[in-house]
């Protein structure tokens, strides 16, 4: 669960994701598999209700081959 004064970090964070996921036409399930992460994890982070590890992220970011900063900056 994440904490309520981080919420609209991890929000925002999840938006990206997603959008970045779709705008490379990749469902849940595939981009998991590109990631080695369950695509429940990945679901649960752009749901913004998952407090994550940041290798998490990591592996995200290089899975959807876009720069960490891309989905960090502010919003």
């Amino acid at each position: 669960m994440v904490p309520s004064d981080d919420k609209i970090v991890y929000v925002h964070l999840g938006e990206r994701i997603k959008k970045a996921r779709t705008d490379k036409g990749l469902s849940l399930r595939e981009l998991a598999a590109i990631c080695d992460v369950e695509h429940n994890t990945i679901h649960e982070i752009e749901r913004g209700t998952l407090n994550f590890r940041f290798s998490t992220i990591i592996k995200i970011s290089k899975g959807l081959e876009i720069h960490l900063h891309e989905l960090l900056k502010p919003h």
